[in-house]
């Protein structure tokens, strides 16, 4: 009797951990379909089976392999969960082996090189764990409308046999995968399609490769700006002919410093046009490389409207520059009372007209300059300058200045005045219209600090006021021609042409230098500008 009731107890015992277990599993189960039910991600997917089958079955590494079909084109990608440190090669053992098997199921033939890989967990070149090996392994397909698309695999260093009911529950995690798989592949067809349509009616050409640097989008804009209509497209052919354009050499170019650039280019098949190109790679929120993207804008008709722009401001000013001395030698002259002697009234309406005429010559000066940069034409008169002796007496200019608007004027030079080969006239030009702009935005009360420096191998001269700054917006156009910052009260807005800076940038960059600006609205402006200290070198 006794007897009995242990046996019963014990078949008790038996069925309560076995629905336990048959419990857990089910929440395991309703874990995974509740979270991959919210991702469109493939490696989400399959890296929050593994971890949660990691929870029912023993392994030692679980690696999936899927071959992702998206319109006509394939992608193998496979992830790895190692749920602590694994030899190197017993994780390359099972790379292989999955891959192998996979091969055999679906007829494809797919290398290690075609595989994108996810790895999460940590591999050891330890030689104590590259003695042992795998004892136990099964693999389970992944279908989707009956074609084999993928393997799941679980394998372990422990010389154990996996249940019929770890077998069973397997399966079912790799019809979830299936059904995943089917359903993600849908949903990213129908958006490429999309994304497909709207990039073929652009106006502006598109040109992107993925991180694999294979070309994946090259729309009918950009054959028809490239003049690209005939050849077959591929990467290398493609990078081929931008290095013919001197455009880029190569896709790691691009890569390695992560940087947009713009470059124009000129081309004359099957027509004269000038293109604009701008690109970059593109990360995901991780950071991660997803590729590298190229727009292009035929720019032709607005480089002939500035060309027609230039041209009629330098004909104009010259123009102007005849006449504007002839009225300035006049009104001299009346002021001088050599036309006999004036009353106090027309001695001040002249003294307006002289103040005018002064702030038209320095306008035409101005326009001239910029004509001048924009056509390659500024001439530099250079001469070996004792750079801490020109910073002394540009600032002296503004002395009295900010004394009277009660502005602390402060100067910060290298111990040892470099001596630079220069054009003085020049860069004291940029140094003045600098400070003279920090003071138009300085309000009373304020201090404008002028710091030169030596940095590698340039001599770089900052310009830092305690000022209203410069909105964000405003910022990237500050060196454009003509531009004033919006958004200004009256009392700050520049009275001027808007063409000191970008005389500043011509200047500069004719010294091989290069200038920029860093401000935020409220905390004042900081404006630089770097020359090579071997001009030879510049």
């Amino acid at each position: 009797m006794n007897s009995n009731i242990d046996t019963l107890k014990e078949e008790v015992a038996q069925l309560s951990r076995e629905l336990k277990q048959r419990n857990f599993e089910l929440s395991i189960l309703y874990d995974i379909s509740n979270g991959i039910s919210y991702t469109l991600s493939y490696d989400d997917v399959l890296q929050l089976i593994m971890a949660s089958l990691n929870k029912i079955i023993d392994y030692d590494i679980c690696v999936s392999l899927i071959i992702l079909e998206l319109e006509e084109e394939k992608k193998a990608r496979m992830v790895i969960h190692i749920p602590h440190a694994l030899s190197r090669k017993i994780v390359e053992e099972v790379k292989a082996r999955v891959i192998r098997a996979l091969n055999g199921l679906s007829g494809e033939q797919i290398s290690e090189e075609d595989v994108a890989i996810d790895l999460k967990g940590k591999i050891s070149d330890d030689d104590f764990l590259s003695d042992n090996s795998i004892k136990s392994s099964f693999d389970v397909p992944v279908f989707v409308r009956d074609k084999a698309v993928g393997i799941l695999n679980v394998s372990t260093l422990k010389n154990i046999s996996y249940s019929e009911d770890e077998i069973k529950l397997f399966y079912t995690l790799s019809s979830q995968a299936s059904a995943t798989v089917e359903r993600l592949q849908a949903v990213l067809n129908a958006e490429r399609n999309k994304m497909k349509v709207m990039v073929e009616g652009m106006s502006e050409g598109v040109i992107m490769f993925d991180e694999n640097d294979r070309l994946i989008i090259f729309n009918s804009a950009a054959r028809s700006m490239l003049g690209y209509l005939t050849g077959e497209l591929n990467t290398n052919s493609l990078l081929n002919f931008f290095s013919e354009l001197g455009l880029i050499n190569s896709l790691e170019d691009i890569k390695k410093d992560k940087k947009s650039f713009s470059k124009e280019i000129n081309l004359d098949k099957p027509y004269a046009r000038i293109v604009r190109i701008e690109g970059g790679c593109f990360l995901n929120d991780e950071g991660k490389d997803l590729g590298i993207a190229l727009v292009l804008r035929d720019v032709t008709r607005e480089r002939e409207i500035d060309r027609m722009k230039d041209d009629f401001i330098s004909l104009v000013s010259h123009e102007l520059r005849t006449p504007l001395a002839a009225i300035k030698g006049a009104t001299d002259n009346l002021l001088d009372g050599i036309a006999g002697r004036l009353n106090t009234t027309q001695n001040e309406c002249l003294m307006i007209t002289q103040r005018n005429i002064d702030r038209l010559g320095r306008l035409i000066s101005d326009l001239l300059d910029v004509s001048r940069i924009e056509a390659g034409k500024i001439q530099l008169n250079k001469e070996k300058t004792n750079m801490n002796n020109l910073i002394n007496d540009t600032l002296k200019l503004f002395q009295q200045p900010a004394k009277d608007k009660n502005i602390k004027l402060e100067v910060s030079l290298p111990p040892e005045p470099p001596q630079l080969n220069v054009d003085p006239d020049k860069i004291t030009q940029v140094i003045t219209n600098l400070i003279g702009n920090a003071m138009k935005f300085t309000p009373s009360g304020g201090s404008i600090t002028l710091a030169a420096y030596i940095f590698e191998s340039s001599l770089q001269v900052d310009v830092v006021d305690t000022g209203i700054g410069i909105p964000q917006k405003d910022l990237d156009r500050v060196f454009d021609k003509f531009y004033q910052v919006s958004g200004l009260d009256n009392k700050m807005k520049a009275k001027g042409t808007g063409l000191g800076l970008p005389i500043c940038k011509g200047i500069v960059e004719k010294h091989g230098g290069k200038i920029w600006a860093e401000s935020e609205p409220g905390q004042g402006s900081k404006f630089s500008f770097v020359l090579p200290l071997n001009q030879k070198e510049a």
